[in-house]
């Protein structure tokens, strides 16, 4: 390459001479640190790296001799290559069943107390509730029903409760289990192209301004043809409530009938003791059964001046039976149940007694107890019907 042109005057630049701070080489003094600590740290972390590895490699060593002898075993139980191979594939598939459902169960519990902390979070600021399904629940379940003291006005009252019950719950039912089935669908891994796959529950934590509601929304298929024995299979579970109480729960419980008992609906008082369940709660029955339909509502009536009662603790509860038919034959092949539960609580979301009353009653929120319930009394009915 020819060097760049240059006037005839122009003096030959001179080559410089490098300065010190290219010529002298950097140094960066070491920190001065007490002699021994830095050895003495490095060995002791050594010693320890050194016998976790050996703690590692005799963990292995047993596996390994346990999977050798459960080699051995299998092969002497199970001789033949093939039904060893299926035997093996089975066992791989049960373990991670299993896997499944105990991730499933952890994630259930880290979402209700993720219910836990949201319902805190809407006590605190209830001057700008959040849309809640308990609150509605609890306004359509709860009738807030106030009885008198002259007995006709007492029955006619009651009367007129019933009439209500049956009116309104079917599509409300309808609709709160809809809304629970979406619910469902929306998680991780669900597919909203697909059926549905019963039972579906689901429980809900709302806060309050001065008390904290508990509701459960349960959806099932009860494996029986006739809506009639599960209609009686349902009443038989109410009429059942303080023996079932103390047999699963050891909860003392009594319930003493407030009307008369050939009255059409039910009204009772239902006493008990133990964490969990409201102390004293006067219950009115509403059920009605049509061809196409089931119909039973709990609730509380806590304004009775007859029979006073704390206010601020109760529960109520509704069911609905429908049968399912097969649309070729248009026979009824299973009936559908339907179950919302709602627990009113005088406490706040954050309160310790409040969690663990959740885990003592969540037998009757995720619909398990009136699911073994009514199983029971119809395989009860069933073996008396063939047994000659």
């Amino acid at each position: 390459m020819s060097p760049p042109f240059r006037s005839p005057g122009y003096p030959t630049p001179k080559k410089r001479q490098a300065g010190p701070l290219l010529t002298d080489t950097i140094s960066v003094k070491e920190p001065i640190r007490p002699p021994g600590n830095g050895r003495r740290r490095t060995a002791k972390a050594s010693h320890g790296a050194a016998h976790e590895i050996r703690m590692l490699r005799a963990e292995v060593l047993t596996l390994e001799e346990e999977l050798r002898g459960l080699q051995a075993k299998w092969a002497k139980q199970l001789p033949d290559r093939r039904t060893f191979t299926t035997a093996q594939h089975a066992t791989r598939e049960k373990y991670i069943a299993d896997r499944s459902v105990t991730l499933h169960d952890a994630l259930k519990d880290v979402q209700l107390q993720q219910q836990f902390t949201f319902a805190s979070l809407q006590s605190a600021i209830f001057h700008s509730p959040l849309y809640s399904s308990g609150e509605e629940i609890l306004r359509t379940l709860h009738f807030n029903t106030q009885l008198g003291s002259d007995p006709d006005d007492r029955t006619m009252a009651l009367a007129i409760h019933k009439e209500r019950s049956v009116a309104i719950l079917p599509s409300f039912m309808n609709q709160i289990t809809r809304m629970a089935v979406n619910k469902t669908q929306k998680y991780p891994g669900s597919n909203t192209a697909t059926k549905t796959a019963l039972p579906i529950s689901h429980i809900d934590v709302t806060g309050c301004k001065d008390c904290t509601l508990v509701t459960s929304v349960f959806m099932s298929e009860i494996p029986h043809t006739s809506l009639e024995e599960v209609y009686a299979a349902v009443l038989a579970y109410f009429d059942s409530i303080p023996t079932a109480m103390r047999r699963h729960f050891g909860v003392k419980a009594s319930r003493s009938r407030l009307n008369n008992i050939e009255a059409p609906v039910a009204y009772w008082r239902l006493n008990t003791d133990g964490i969990g369940f409201p102390p004293t709660v006067n219950h009115v029955m509403s059920a009605n059964l049509t061809t196409s339909l089931g119909v039973v509502h709990l609730d509380a009536i806590p304004d009775d001046p007859s029979y006073p009662t704390g206010r601020s603790e109760f529960d109520v509860c509704a069911l609905t039976l429908t049968p399912r038919k097969d649309p070729a034959t248009g026979r009824t092949i299973s009936v559908t149940l339907r179950w919302v539960v709602l627990y009113r609580y005088n406490m706040m979301p954050g309160d310790p007694v409040l969690k663990k009353s959740l885990e003592i009653v969540r037998p009757i929120l995720n619909g398990d107890l009136i699911t073994a319930s009514v199983c029971s009394y119809i395989q009860e009915l069933l073996q008396q019907r063939y047994t000659p």
